[in-house]
């Protein structure tokens, strides 16, 4: 935790996509970088692509606009490293290279990716998102769906098909049979067969749309649709649903440009569903432009735990940085039981923890739920975000499960949690959230009691809130406890 690379180094990608173009400009840590500038224009450079096989004036003027004003913020935001590729529409139209010679008159360098390399990028990014990913990564776009196998940090053969959104209506326009086979076809040309009960993980603005619309169905707690998963079954149901036609009671983060084209994005989803017969599908809002971001750092870096890098950016705002949360879990050890996977879970949920403190007190609670529930943690599931939470409340002395934090983790999950957070409690209460005081007191626990040791420096620092709050926490854990010193029990119960 303590090796997390932090940077105020700007880097941008631009991407010239079928539908849109779209500029981002990144800084914040490497590993996980934060979105300072997200622009983009519905150009919509593939729409006539299937008629006549070019870019029309009208989109290519509406693109290149936009790419001049992207030219002229990278200047004035002093970007110091500037991506630009291409993909579907500037690869398949007959007029895709006199539209990238105009690009570079703006000073850009646009990269024209194949129908592979889009693949590989964007399994990069799920990767970097999702270190452990192990399945299938299936992007759509405007003018293609990709499909790339990923396996625990490595990307596999990869298969670009014309199934973009731009092109979904006119091949919808046949009826549902026609369309089914058409994309049952289309893999079979490509021979794919794999992916069967194994994870999909989903990218692209209007599958991401479909995400929104679904937990606003489900009622899900969670805001952010990064990591939100549905069961195949979930998944086909809520698809088809959604492919009837117009959506009810949409969700007013969705654009009306994706509204308009989140049935055809629902009929393709149901049909790939069928076909590919994944165990669960996982959205993932990191796709393209963050796989080629990630592919240009060092591998040391590339290595971090995008959690952690993710969560000790962002508490370094409240000056609350990596080392002392790991201080704090050194010395909460022996209290905090864990499952061999969650040690990187309490380092975590403990720095959130202890930036939660240092908010206005009257908006921690309020702040504390912020932050789990509608945040975008890299790296970090559904079941992670429940007991991120749930430290984060105990640590405020609350111990009572809100119903949305229910819906993310298991019972016995929120019960260690609370453990986690009480214990942060009474580590940073008893030494005043400075670090110096941890080597002069410890805490120990055996089958039936647990006992805080107090050495001579630390016998000013104890007091009745100190013995409240191991109480609290020992009642917790169904255990006694001991106040000791290295002569003499100064209060047990």
């Amino acid at each position: 935790m303590i090796g997390i690379s932090h940077s105020t180094r700007k880097r941008a990608i631009i991407d010239i996509g079928s539908n849109t173009v779209r500029l981002v400009v990144y800084n914040g840590p490497p590993r996980a970088p934060v979105v300072i500038l997200n622009e983009k224009v519905n150009a919509r450079l593939g729409k006539d692509l299937g008629r006549t096989g070019a870019i029309s004036d009208k989109s290519m003027r509406t693109a290149l606009s936009a790419l001049a004003r992207f030219a002229e913020l990278l200047k004035l935001l002093e970007v110091d490293t500037v991506e630009c590729v291409a993909t579907a529409a500037a690869r398949d139209a007959s007029n895709g290279p006199e539209f990238l010679d105009a690009v570079r008159g703006f000073g850009l360098s646009p990269r024209l990716l194949s129908g592979e390399e889009e693949a590989r990028a964007s399994a990069m990014g799920v990767i970097a998102a999702f270190p452990g990913a192990h399945g299938v990564v299936a992007d759509l776009g405007g003018g293609s769906l990709e499909l790339v196998e990923v396996d625990r940090g490595t990307s596999g053969s990869g298969i670009t098909l014309p199934f973009g959104t731009l092109r979904l209506s006119d091949l919808r326009a046949g009826g549902a049979a026609k369309f089914a086979a058409t994309v049952r076809e289309g893999l079979e040309r490509v021979a794919w067969h794999k992916g069967g009960d194994l994870p999909l993980y989903i990218v692209g603005g209007s599958w991401r749309a479909l995400a929104l619309q679904a937990m606003r169905v489900l009622d899900w707690p969670v805001d952010d649709p990064h990591g939100f998963e549905l069961t195949g079954e979930e998944a086909l149901r809520i698809a088809r649903l959604f492919a009837k036609g117009k959506i009810d009671n949409p969700d007013p983060r969705i654009s009306n440009s994706r509204l308009g084209t989140l049935p055809d994005a629902a009929a393709l989803m149901a049909e790939v569903v069928t076909q590919l017969r994944p165990s669960r599908l996982v959205f993932s809002s990191w796709g393209l432009r963050e796989g080629l971001l990630h592919a240009q750092l060092e591998p040391e870096v590339q290595a971090q735990d995008p959690m952690l890098a993710s969560i000790a950016g962002f508490t370094l705002g409240a000056r609350v940085t990596a080392t002392d949360a790991l201080a704090v879990c050194d010395w909460t050890a022996a209290v905090c039981q864990e499952d061999p996977d969650e040690g990187k879970l309490r380092q975590a949920s403990t720095l959130l923890a202890l930036a939660a403190m240092r908010t206005e007190p009257n908006l921690r609670t309020e702040e504390a739920m912020t932050w789990a529930l509608r945040k975008r943690w890299i790296g970090l599931d559904m079941h992670g975000r429940g007991m991120m939470a749930m430290t984060i409340f105990a640590n405020s002395g609350l111990t009572t499960v809100p119903e949305q934090f229910s819906r993310l983790a298991e019972q016995k999950d929120l019960d260690r949690a609370i453990a986690w957070g009480l214990a942060v409690r009474l580590c940073r209460r008893l030494h005043g959230g400075s670090p110096k005081p941890l080597a002069w007191t410890s805490l120990r626990r055996d089958d039936t009691q647990l006992t805080l040791n107090l050495s001579p420096p630390a016998l000013p620092l104890f007091a009745n809130s100190t013995t409240k709050d191991l109480r609290v926490l020992a009642d917790w854990l169904g255990l006694e406890w001991c106040v000791r010193t290295e002569s003499d029990v100064l209060a047990e119960g």
